[in-house]
C-alpha cells in the first residue's frame, strides 16, 4: 500500500491515486482498514487533517465511531472543522448507529444535518462502513453512470422557456415568436391580444393559429 503526502488546505490539493481510496494514516492497522483492504486498494496519507477517507477527489468522508458518540459532544469540534474543509466540495459524515448509540444518535444527527448542513450515513458496524466506502469509490470512478457527478444541463432562462413554448405553435417559427414577444412583451400579453392585433405582426394565417392556441377549449 502506497503512501501519499500532500497539503490538506483545500480539496484542490487532494490527489487520489487511480483505483484507490485515500485513507488517513491514523487508520493504519485498524479493524476498519483491514476490512477495507480486502475490498479496495488503499493509499495512506499523513496530510488529510480531519478527513478520514477520500473515496474520490470530489468526496471527503469523516467517520464518527461508536466510541465517539458514547463519549459525548467531543465530536462536535471535529465535525465543524470537517464542514469548513468541505465548504467547496461534498462532505459525508459516516457514523455508527447501533443499540449502543441509540440515545446519542438523534442529537448527533440534528447537529450534523440541521445545524451544519452535512449528510449523515448511518452504519451499524465497522464491516458495513468498509463495504460502503468501497462502493462509494466504485461509483465515483464511473463518471458517466454516477448521477451525483453528471452535470445537469444548463437551466433555460425565463425568456428561453417562453420562446420555446411559443415555437411549439404550428406555423410559428422562432423569428415570428420573437416579433410577438417584442410587440406584446410576454405570453400574457400575446394571450390577451386580439387575432387582428396578432395578424398585424405575423400575418393573418399564422395569427389564426396563435389565437386558437391560446383560446381553444377542450370539450
Amino acid at each position: 500500500m502506497s503512501n501519499v503526502s500532500h497539503s490538506a488546505s483545500g480539496k484542490s490539493d487532494i490527489s487520489v491515486p487511480e483505483g484507490h481510496i485515500l485513507v488517513s494514516h491514523t487508520w493504519q492497522s485498524t479493524q476498519l482498514t483491514t476490512h477495507l483492504a480486502a475490498l479496495a486498494k488503499i493509499a495512506y496519507s499523513e496530510s488529510l487533517g480531519v478527513v478520514d477517507f477520500y473515496p474520490s477527489e470530489q468526496v471527503a468522508v469523516l467517520f464518527i465511531s461508536q466510541a465517539d458518540l458514547i463519549a459525548g459532544n467531543s465530536y462536535r469540534r471535529k465535525v465543524v472543522r470537517f464542514r469548513q474543509i468541505c465548504s467547496q466540495g461534498r462532505g459525508v459524515v459516516m457514523a455508527q448507529k447501533n443499540p449502543f448509540t441509540t440515545d446519542q444518535f438523534p442529537s448527533f444527527q440534528k447537529f450534523v444535518c440541521i445545524e451544519l448542513g452535512l449528510s449523515v450515513i448511518p452504519v451499524r458496524s465497522i464491516e458495513e462502513a468498509a463495504e460502503l466506502l468501497s462502493v462509494m469509490a466504485k461509483c465515483e470512478s464511473k463518471f458517466n453512470s454516477n448521477p451525483f457527478r453528471i452535470k445537469l444541463k444548463q437551466m433555460q432562462s425565463p425568456d428561453q422557456l417562453i420562446l420555446s413554448n411559443l415555437t411549439e405553435i404550428p406555423g410559428l417559427g422562432e423569428k415570428r415568436a420573437l416579433m410577438l414577444l417584442e410587440k406584446f412583451k410576454s405570453l400574457e400579453g400575446i394571450c390577451n391580444a386580439s387575432e387582428k392585433m396578432i395578424a398585424e405582426v405575423v400575418g393573418s394565417g399564422v395569427a389564426r393559429g396563435v389565437y386558437s392556441f391560446f383560446h381553444s377549449t377542450v370539450g
